[in-house]
């Protein structure tokens, strides 16, 4: 059996620390009105967002997304501020629900839809809560006592690093009868659960690099098959709810729980019934837009620019694709080393079904751009009258959304410049590219550092990391 490693003393201090510091502000919330909770963290939120640059990037891009792709800043920016607010103070509120007492939770905690919620949970049969990250989600670990004639009441969750704060959480969930599974535990508790009867909730509409890639909001992304999974294994004895949290006043929130998602005729692949999974929660989402928790990268890449998809999933996909994957490369100044990546852009540009590429070039190279790869949606010229960034910023360039991806293979710091308007993006470039320390992703030369680009080290770079094959 193997053993894990001792942590070393700054960590143990550290952790220690943090447990101590979790527990002062769990004492504090205990004595503190929830509504004075939601004050301080309405204030806390104006200082994120006055600070947080790359939050209210990121927040941007997110609404950019879900509510219009067309969204300039001069619009963007109040919604911003609104979502930061609201989202740090849900979160300074659901450490004050988890110590709330029962009065304060019939107080300050209104469920609806609990009635429906319950009956299809009992009996032998099982309730999978698809939940996405909206308002303070931590109430609906402290609803189990309402539910009498449910068996078990479980949740997914994810741990957290710090094992002695990660022990102090778990024990605080689970005190009110919620039980508390972890995706490091495996899936043979959630199964047998599953298989008895009870009621499940997994927050569904988190990033998953590991799991199917459909859109979201019209935008694909990776999204988590377990609700389907299990729902799938419950046979007839399974119900999907979409259930969410919504801030209605200073300190209140309702817990929607009444709404079933009721399949399609022929809906039984994994893919198809998470597709029909993630329209119920943009449903819910789209009541309360701004509730929701879009502090992180939900539509973030990775070095995965090419997911496998098996023909279902594509189906899905091509069905509900609003934006495209959108990627844009910078062309080496060099023709020769232009041309020899052309093979790599033409792969790019059929890697994936909702695929967009854009080449940024120097402008006598257009014409062979042009004629070369015939699928590209656009031209740029680095050196044009007009520059880049306004370029990207015309309508026709703006109107489909952020983007996704760059590849840096020219070295223009100019360039670069005006291309971090459109962060953030996943950036990827040679290792021994003058701006490789800003990259998130660096290919490895194949040949003597100095040396051209050859059509094989892009191959061979597409190959490792992407998995995409040169046709």
């Amino acid at each position: 059996m193997q053993t894990q490693p001792t942590p070393s003393y700054s960590t143990r201090l550290f952790n220690h620390v943090s447990l101590l510091s979790y527990k002062t502000i769990c004492l504090f919330m205990r004595l503190t009105d929830v509504r004075v909770v939601a004050i301080l963290g309405r204030v806390v939120g104006y200082l994120v967002w006055m600070c947080a640059g790359r939050r209210r990037r990121i927040v941007a891009r997110n609404l950019r997304i879900v509510i219009d792709p067309t969204l300039r800043p001069n619009r963007l920016s109040s919604m911003v501020r609104r979502n930061i607010v609201r989202t740090t103070m849900n979160l300074a509120c659901s450490i004050k629900t988890g110590v709330m007492t029962p009065r304060e939770m019939e107080r300050f905690i209104h469920v609806e839809g609990g009635e429906l919620f319950e009956r299809c949970g009992s009996g032998g049969h099982t309730v999978v809560s698809c939940i996405p990250h909206a308002g303070n989600w931590e109430a609906l670990a402290r609803i189990r006592p309402i539910f009498h004639r449910v068996p078990r009441f479980a949740s997914m969750y994810r741990r957290l690093s710090n094992p002695l704060l990660e022990d102090f959480i778990y024990k605080s969930r689970t005190r009110y009868g919620c039980e508390m599974y972890s995706k490091e535990d495996g899936l043979r508790e959630i199964l047998k659960l599953a298989h008895g009867g009870g009621l499940l909730g997994v927050l569904s509409d988190q990033f998953t690099a590991e799991g199917i890639y459909l859109p979201y909001f019209g935008k694909v992304t990776g999204v988590t098959p377990l609700p389907a999974l299990i729902y799938k294994r419950c046979k007839s004895k399974g119900h999907l709810f979409s259930v969410f949290t919504r801030n209605t006043a200073l300190g209140h929130w309702d817990t929607v729980l009444g709404r079933e998602i009721h399949l399609p005729e022929g809906c039984e692949t994994l893919a198809a019934i998470t597709m029909q999974v993630n329209l119920a929660l943009e449903k819910c989402q789209n009541e309360h837009i701004l509730d929701g928790f879009w502090m992180h990268h939900r539509w973030k890449t990775t070095y995965i620019i090419a997911p496998k998809m098996d023909e279902d999933t594509k189906a899905e996909v091509l069905k509900h694709v609003r934006l495209p994957f959108r990627m844009l490369v910078v062309s080496p100044d060099s023709e020769q080393e232009a041309r020899q990546l052309m093979p790599a852009v033409k792969a790019l540009t059929t890697c994936r079904v909702d695929a967009q590429v854009s080449v940024i070039c120097r402008k006598a190279q257009e014409s062979f751009w042009q004629e070369g790869v015939t699928k590209l949606h656009l031209i740029i010229p680095s050196d044009g009258e007009m520059s880049v960034s306004k370029r990207l910023d015309q309508e026709d360039m703006y109107k489909d959304g952020p983007f996704d991806v760059l590849f840096m293979f020219g070295g223009q710091k100019a360039l670069w410049r005006q291309l971090q308007d459109i962060f953030p993006v996943y950036v990827i470039g040679w290792e021994d590219h003058p701006l490789a320390k800003k990259f998130r992703h660096h290919y490895r030369r194949l040949n003597a550092p100095g040396s051209l680009h050859t059509t094989k080290e892009y191959a061979v770079n597409m190959n490792k990391y992407h998995d995409i094959a040169f046709g």
